[in-house]
């Protein structure tokens, strides 16, 4: 009898251990996957709602920003965080409410702080319902960990009003996750370099993207793609931490920053040209974080993608006159994009120039210049069948009929790009930086800073035009 109560004893005691997150380091994602059939269930159960919440990256790993529409009379920016299921001897959390895109809600956003690494918490946000059901959250190391990088997931696909459309984008979108997490269980966030919705304008398409359960688990950095400025949702479904509304911008223009270990993540929204904004924003980010190890420009449209996207006169002259000095100046490491739907990478570039090779499965120390990896879509894939490399291209996914997703591991002294299928997880690409040297401090005075200005000025005349071109268009393209 006493045996069996041990036995008994021993195993309540596993119980509880797992459940408080004691043995995390064994854990990953939960299993959050769906059949065809589920999907369909679950989008027709709650395609017509617009209040789940979208999890976001804090100001750094420590922290976690949350955001959630409910209605005016209910709408209340709590939430509890704790470390078991339970919700025991949780810790509250109150934000603020602000103004949604219609009268009858309010956008609730709260940042929960003092998170630690390598612990498994569950927090729950106070819907107009009452409180939401604990999701788990699990954090990994701060030092060394891996994100996970998909791009124009843009619900909604290329088309308006289109349900069956949207729910084919968001059955994509969910299944990248499912694989991507299952075979990569070790993610701390995922990063988008825009085009998170189609229109930009409709909130059943957030609703969409913020239906796989795996979003609950999950912060996003999401930057801003010309997609996402044909409306102003993403103001109202997003909490970026660091936003950067600078001097110049307007509408929904602006970039943010934030850090995590000991990288740096500069986000930028390439759809304006606001070249002092841009810069301010960099200043900003980088003066606050001169200890960083690893500095990471993301921005939407692809400087250097495969494909004749990189020969577009407003990707290749405008563009690179804007944001590549600003690349230079602040010394970055790889630069992230989108916008293309090609699946590709660079060389080793620098004003303009490949200065050394990047070539698959490599490792690199100390290389001079900056590597461009754009994104593939969710909502559809572009194809570089018969089609040459540019001398730029290190690397490109040719015959691209499935979406990708790319992982970026960070370690004391490396980062490690991995790019994969995004239906069976076949690595396709690979690149390693080694660094040994820290960044060289930026001067204000030298002569890329003062030539610039001239950049500034031009950027400001640019955006005066666009804002006309966009009235007449009737929003961005």
């Amino acid at each position: 009898m006493k045996r069996s109560f041990k036995v008994i004893a021993f195993v309540l005691v596993l119980t509880f251990l797992f459940q408080s997150g004691v043995f995390s380091s064994f854990a990953g994602f939960d299993d959050k996957s769906l059949t065809q059939e589920e999907w369909n269930e679950v989008y027709a159960s709650l395609s017509d709602e617009n209040t789940l919440p979208t999890l976001c990256v804090g100001a750094d790993e420590t922290q976690l920003n949350i955001c959630w529409h409910a209605a005016k009379d209910k709408a209340q920016p709590k939430v509890r965080l704790a470390k078991n299921i339970a919700m025991v001897d949780y810790v509250e959390f109150t934000g603020e409410n602000t103004p949604a895109e219609n009268d009858e809600q309010l956008v609730c956003r709260v940042t929960m702080t003092g998170i630690e690494e390598n612990t498994v918490y569950y927090y729950q946000y106070l819907s107009e319902n009452g409180w939401s059901e604990p999701y788990k959250y699990e954090s990994k190391g701060f030092d060394s960990y891996k994100m996970m990088l998909i791009g124009d997931i843009q619900i909604g696909g290329q088309s308006t009003d289109n349900p069956e459309e949207q729910s084919r984008v968001g059955y994509v979108w969910q299944s990248v996750l499912d694989e991507a997490l299952t075979k990569n269980p070790d993610i701390s966030f995922l990063l988008s370099p825009g085009d998170n919705t189609s229109t930009g304008k409709a909130a059943d398409e957030w609703q969409t993207l913020l239906m796989p359960e795996y979003t609950r688990s999950l912060p996003m950095a999401l930057a801003i793609g010309n997609h996402d400025k044909k409306g102003m949702t993403y103001e109202y479904y997003t909490h970026m931490p660091n936003e950067f509304f600078g001097e110049y911008f307007e509408g929904l223009d602006r970039d943010f920053w934030f850090r995590y270990g000991d990288v740096l993540y500069l986000v930028f929204d390439a759809c304006s040209g606001s070249a002092a904004d841009h810069r301010a924003m960099a200043e900003e980010a980088v003066s606050a974080n001169p200890d960083a190890k690893w500095r990471i420009g993301v921005m939407h449209q692809g400087l250097y993608a495969p494909g004749l996207a990189a020969l577009e006169p407003e990707t290749n002259v405008l563009l690179n006159a804007v944001f590549q000095p600003i690349f230079m100046m602040y010394d970055l490491d790889i630069v992230f994009t989108g916008h293309t739907h090609m699946q590709g990478r660079s060389h080793f570039i620098r004003d303009g120039v490949v200065v050394g090779k990047a070539e698959s499965g490599g490792t690199y120390t100390d290389p001079n210049g900056i590597i461009y990896l754009n994104t593939n879509a969710c909502c559809d894939q572009g194809s570089m069948d018969n089609m040459e490399k540019w001398p730029h291209t290190a690397y490109a996914f040719e015959g691209a009929d499935v979406t990708t997703y790319s992982t970026v591991e960070f370690t004391s002294t490396t980062m490690e790009i991995q790019t994969f299928r995004g239906d069976n997880s076949e690595l396709l690409d690979s690149i390693t930086i080694e660094k040994t040297k820290d960044f060289k401090e930026t001067s204000k005075f030298s002569l890329r800073s003062i030539l610039y200005k001239i950049v500034e000025l031009f950027g400001l005349i640019y955006m005066k035009i666009d804002a006309i071109v966009v009235s007449i268009r009737g929003g961005h393209f």
